[in-house]
């Protein structure tokens, strides 16, 4: 998420013209990465299916076995943040999340998902892909499911 080569225009988050400015689809999870994943990085561990298509690039497929779920975590003095991206196109994936220490509800935000997300893109003056925000009750072994094709950051209050 660090290197954004272009932040404006060209193949950026952001595109200007003369009447204004909107957010490509690739804005709002770089937007979500820079206000929550800060502080310590946190080992996590994921069993998943693996893609087992055509790469682009080709070689990719060569050099490791590319996991449906994507997983990375931080540690900002007391908030927990978990980014998950589901690639798979087709399917959503149910998994279980172990040892969350929280009493609180948690806070959810999902980019794309369960809409026609591959087809959808925001357009000069039609912005059709943002975040979608709601809350979500865990225990110390819970089920959450990421939905297909989608940017998920679950954010919570860790309970010492």
């Amino acid at each position: 998420m660090a290197t954004v080569a272009q932040s404006v225009n060209v193949i950026s988050p952001l595109i200007t013209s003369p009447r204004g400015l909107w957010k490509q689809t690739s804005y709002w999870p770089l937007l979500l990465f820079s206000r929550y994943m800060r502080g310590r990085t946190v080992a996590t561990h994921v069993c998943c299916g693996v893609y087992s298509g055509e790469t682009s690039p080709k070689w990719v497929q060569s050099t490791c076995k590319v996991p449906f779920l994507d997983v990375s975590a931080s540690l900002d003095g007391e908030w927990m943040n978990l980014a998950v991206v589901n690639v798979d196109e087709a399917r959503s994936y149910t998994t279980e999340l172990r040892g969350i220490q929280t009493d609180e509800e948690m806070q959810v935000f999902v980019v794309g998902g369960d809409s026609n997300f591959l087809s959808d893109v925001n357009i000069e003056g039609k912005e059709t892909v943002g975040i979608r925000e709601s809350r979500w009750k865990a225990g110390a072994n819970a089920d959450f499911t990421f939905q297909k094709h989608s940017f998920t950051l679950l954010r919570w209050k860790v309970t010492p």
